[in-house]
């Protein structure tokens, strides 16, 4: 193992990622044989197999989820010295690694990108999409540097920033029974008491995600027993399905979509002692090294969003 490089270390990772040796090899810009060479000498320096094959899929053997535990620690100790040595460069270079869940991605990114590759175009950006739990332990694992998403996390050893606080709201259609039992208050806005919706049917976020923790958060606070007609992990989809008149479905105001008029679906907002708040931030790990170029990030984040009230971002 003494001849291990760490080009060799990353081949694994990405095999490992991947789940299959032609699409790694894609990712690697390498010839998919070559790859293939690659792990068998890998395999034979280490006098182990790391995968065995399930169909077309490459899958870790015990000692391979050994060596990726340590391979991916190896890696983002390199990229930290990496970042490290460069942070006195001025940020010219370097490599930042960010995670973000799928819908949210799309929401607050895109924004906070353009800017930082206009201020910073020699620090190359790594993108990874999961969901809330698998981010986690990416940062934990030094897979990533920072992760974008709800708040607050479930692991220790995490160190979290918020950047951004909002609403959750009610979505129906227009022409649900509960629609005609919202009214408006005086700062013009459309409200609705949850507690007209004891065991009606809603449509919720799978266990374990953010927006369904949050919706049983707003249903104790309500003091109501929903029934459960749906669950889905994409938030878009329970948006739409609840403008069917399927149900009912709590979801964050920033991620309303833009054609609820053609949808025939409204929003209300919930009277304050019911409501619990829509918090996003960054995580990272409270005991490792945080690069000038993550600090970067992270304040270009806080100027974009940092209490912004908008039903959408433009």
């Amino acid at each position: 193992m003494k001849n291990l490089s760490l080009r060799e270390i990353h081949y694994i990772l990405t095999i490992a990622e991947e789940g299959n040796i032609t699409r790694a090899a894609q990712q690697l810009y390498i010839a998919q044989p070559s790859l293939s060479q690659a792990l068998k000498k890998i395999e034979e320096e280490m006098g182990t197999s790391l995968f065995y094959r399930v169909k077309n899929r490459m899958q870790l053997t015990q000692s391979g989820e050994m060596f990726l535990e340590t391979g991916q620690k190896i890696m983002k100790a390199m990229r930290d010295l990496e970042n490290s040595i460069l942070d006195i460069e001025q940020l010219r270079g370097g490599t930042l690694s960010l995670g973000m869940p799928y819908h949210l991605g799309a929401v607050f990114v895109p924004k906070a990108v353009t800017r930082y590759k206009a201020l910073y175009p020699g620090i190359k950006l790594q993108l990874y999409e999961s969901n809330s739990r698998e981010l986690e332990n990416m940062v934990l694992n030094g897979i990533i540097d920072l992760a974008i998403m709800p708040l607050p996390v479930e692991s220790v050893g995490l160190y979290t920033k918020t950047f951004f606080s909002g609403k959750m709201v009610m979505l129906v259609s227009r022409n649900h029974p509960l629609a005609k039992l919202a009214y408006t208050k005086k700062d013009g806005k459309r409200y609705f008491d949850l507690r007209n919706a004891d065991k009606q049917d809603f449509i919720v976020g799978n266990q374990g995600q953010s927006i369904r923790r949050s919706a049983e958060a707003i249903f104790r606070k309500a003091g109501i027993t929903p029934c459960i007609a749906l669950q889905s992990k994409n938030i878009e989809t329970i948006q739409r399905i609840a403008a069917t008149g399927v149900g009912i479905a709590l979801v964050p105001e920033i991620y309303l979509p833009k054609d609820l008029e053609k949808l025939s679906a409204e929003y209300f907002y919930l009277e304050p002692e019911q409501e619990v708040p829509w918090l996003i931030g960054i995580a990272y790990l409270n005991s490792g090294y945080l690069s000038s170029s993550a600090k970067s990030f992270l304040e270009i984040l806080e100027e974009l969003y940092t209490d912004l009230q908008l039903t959408h971002l433009g």
